[in-house]
C-alpha cells in the first residue's frame, strides 16, 4: 500500500523554511554569478540518450519519443550545457561564462538539485574557489543555523593527473585510487607511501624539497601545479591530497571541493569535454541543505 503523503525514494520535498532557503541560496548564487559575468542557461530536461552516455556513473531514467528514439532525463548538466554551447563559441555574441540552476536525475527514482557554472575561457580554478568562499560567507546573512554560523567546511584539492601518471609508473590499477586502497597503493613503492602523508601545503613543500626521491618529471610538474594553487588559498580548513582521484570521469586536472561530514557540499575543476577544455563546478543544493 503507498500511502498519500509518500514520495518515491530519491525524490526531493521542500516545505516551509527550507523551502525558503533553498529559494534565498539560488538566489545569493545567481547575484554573485552574475556579478562575476557570467549568464544564466537552462537545459532541457530530456536528451536523446546517446547524449548522456559519458557519464559512467549515473545510470540514466530511459523512456521513448514518438519517433521510438530512446530519450532519458538530464543525468548531468555540464555534459548537456556542452555539447549545446559548443556549436556557438566562436560567435562573437556567445558568452563563455554561463551558470544553471536546475536538477539532474539519476535512475530508477533520485533527483540532485545543482548550482552549476561552467566557464569555457578560463581553466583557472582559483577564481571558483573563491566564488565558493564567497557564497558560503554570504549564506550567514540569511541564515539562523549555528551550523552555518561556524561552519568548518572543509577544501579539498587535488589533481587528477597525479594518481593517473602513478598508477602507469607503478603498476597501480586506477581503481586503488578510486576505492582508496591504501595498502595496494602504500606497497606499491616506498615514494607512494611517503606521498599518502602529504596532508596539506607545507607537507607537499617537504616531499618535492626531499632530496631522497628522484621524481618523474612529469609528476614533479603535476605535483608543483597542486602546490601553487595550495600556496593561493588562505583558508583555514583546507587539506591538500595528492592521490585523491577524480569522481568525475571527464575531470582532467586540478579540482576541489568543499566537503562537511564526509558529505561534498560544492566540486569542481578542470575538465575536457567533446574536446573543449574549460573549468567548472557545482553546489550540491540538497547537501548543503541538509547540512545547514
Amino acid at each position: 500500500m503507498i500511502l498519500s503523503h509518500e514520495i518515491p525514494q530519491g525524490c526531493k520535498l521542500y516545505f516551509g523554511k527550507n523551502a525558503k532557503f533553498k529559494r534565498e541560496l539560488e538566489s545569493l548564487a545567481s547575484e554573485i554569478l552574475y556579478q562575476n559575468g557570467y549568464e544564466e542557461i537552462v537545459t532541457p530536461t530530456f536528451a536523446y540518450l546517446k547524449h548522456q552516455r559519458d557519464t559512467h556513473s549515473r545510470e540514466v531514467v530511459r523512456t521513448n519519443n514518438q519517433y521510438n528514439h530512446q530519450i532519458a532525463l538530464r543525468n548531468d548538466s555540464t555534459i548537456d550545457t556542452i555539447r549545446l554551447l559548443a556549436p556557438h563559441l566562436r560567435e562573437a555574441t556567445i558568452s563563455k561564462r554561463w551558470f544553471y540552476i536546475q536538477p539532474i536525475f539519476i535512475y530508477p527514482t533520485t533527483e540532485v538539485h545543482q548550482i552549476g557554472v561552467e566557464n569555457l575561457e578560463n581553466c583557472d580554478i582559483l577564481p571558483f574557489i573563491q566564488i565558493s568562499l564567497q557564497l558560503l560567507n554570504g549564506i550567514t546573512n540569511f541564515t539562523e543555523s549555528s551550523n552555518i554560523q561556524n561552519i568548518k567546511a572543509f577544501l579539498q584539492l587535488a589533481n587528477v593527473k597525479i594518481p593517473q601518471i602513478c598508477a602507469e609508473i607503478f603498476r597501480i590499477p586506477l581503481t586503488a585510487f578510486e576505492k582508496i586502497d591504501i595498502g595496494a597503493i602504500e606497497n606499491a613503492n616506498p615514494l607512494m607511501a611517503k606521498l599518502l602523508r602529504v596532508y596539506n601545503q607545507e607537507t607537499l613543500k617537504e616531499f618535492l624539497q626531499d632530496s631522497t626521491y628522484n621524481l618523474p618529471s612529469e609528476l614533479k610538474l603535476e605535483l608543483e601545479k597542486l602546490y601553487n594553487l595550495a600556496s593561493e588559498i588562505h583558508y583555514a580548513h583546507c587539506i591538500v591530497s595528492p592521490l585523491y582521484y577524480a569522481p568525475m570521469s571527464y575531470y582532467k586536472g586540478l579540482f576541489f571541493r568543499f566537503f562537511a561530514n564526509n558529505t561534498t557540499l560544492i566540486l569542481g575543476g578542470e575538465y575536457k569535454i567533446l574536446e573543449q577544455n574549460a573549468c567548472g563546478f557545482g553546489v550540491y543544493t540538497d547537501n548543503l541543505i541538509q547540512f545547514i
